[in-house]
């Protein structure tokens, strides 16, 4: 029987704890790890060393696992202040960025947040920490290259911290408008509404993932266009692109739990909770048979990509289908 008869967690509960156990939360724990790669950076540039190179190329990898996830629910102030294409854009305008160094007086956090989104973020950054081979080294890196760094560093912590100040209650608290869906919230007049951002949020990300992040370089075999490159870091980015996803539906995350969409969806349709929760895993598992770079993979690893990106617009379809029109007919405030 689909029916499960076992006591069911609100609507009320699940906005409450999605926002609690799932905004909150990441978007401190992306904050923390973007102000440890700043701290990397300027250890970097004053003692160079290729301990503290591994260190900052380290320290970019934790704080870019963390937007990722952060991706599965871009949602709000992310999307309406631009915070994600100010430190997420790509690729990497590399004549731009060589005659940017070249001929700028300054590269301060200040004139970076002034330039265009292309030369702002974490791919810049990355481009300089790894070389556009990926094989920089302490020496290879330039004075100038070490002060676009700190300013790139410091403006992706200006970013993060704004995006997290702007959901907190002393700040632009956007909280309160998911608390307040169906009792007043300018944005959501139900919290069906809010759960349907959520559904929505989801299926965007795998879409993204499944049908532009991997589809783009697999069909042109262009390896320009892949996300990650320099740091060869890709694929970890599609997991925990996938990963931010099922932290939503499941409302887990660093070992806290709380109300999910899962729950509320297995006391009608235990079935379509199952389903959802294997095309996760098997989205995630076939994302990790690809062996060693999306780059490399592109060209000879073409059916595990396949195999992945089928996998991921298996989940997509049923996230933006079948999750929705459960959730349209079920929630009914």
């Amino acid at each position: 029987s689909n029916n499960n008869n076992a006591t069911a967690v609100t609507s009320s509960e699940i906005v409450t704890d999605f926002v609690q156990k799932i905004v909150l939360p990441q978007y401190q724990s992306l904050q923390d790890k973007a102000t440890s790669l700043n701290n990397a950076i300027n250890t970097l540039n004053t003692t160079p060393s290729a301990a503290n190179l591994a260190s900052a190329q380290q320290a970019w990898r934790d704080t870019r696992s963390a937007w990722e996830q952060c991706e599965g629910f871009l949602m709000g102030p992310v999307e309406d202040d631009n915070y994600d294409p100010n430190m997420d854009t790509w690729p990497v305008d590399y004549r731009q960025l060589d005659s940017l160094i070249a001929n700028s007086a300054s590269l301060n956090a200040a004139t970076v947040q002034s330039l265009g989104q292309s030369l702002r973020g974490f791919h810049p950054l990355e481009f300089i920490l790894w070389g556009q081979s990926g094989n920089a080294t302490v020496d290879s890196i330039t004075a100038k290259q070490k002060q676009y760094m700190s300013g790139l560093a410091q403006d992706i912590l200006n970013t993060v911290t704004a995006l997290n100040t702007s959901w907190a209650v002393s700040g632009g608290n956007f909280q309160a408008v998911v608390l307040t869906a169906g009792a007043g919230s300018a944005r959501y007049a139900t919290r069906k509404d809010a759960m349907l951002a959520m559904a929505g949020g989801m299926a965007d990300i795998c879409d993204e993932v499944g049908n532009g992040k991997i589809a783009d370089p697999f069909t042109t075999r262009d390896s320009t266009k892949t996300e990650s490159p320099f740091s060869h870091n890709s694929m970890l980015d599609f997991i925990n692109n996938i990963k931010g996803a099922q932290n939503v539906y499941l409302c887990s995350f660093s070992g806290s739990a709380g109300a999910s969409l899962s729950s509320y969806v297995n006391a009608n349709n235990i079935s379509l909770d199952n389903t959802i929760k294997t095309q996760f895993d098997a989205a995630i598992t076939a994302l990790t048979t690809v062996s060693g770079t999306f780059e490399t993979a592109i060209f000879s690893q073409r059916t595990q990509l396949q195999n992945a990106m089928n996998a991921i617009n298996t989940l997509h379809a049923t996230l933006d289908g079948d999750l929705k029109t459960y959730s349209q007919t079920y929630v009914k405030d």
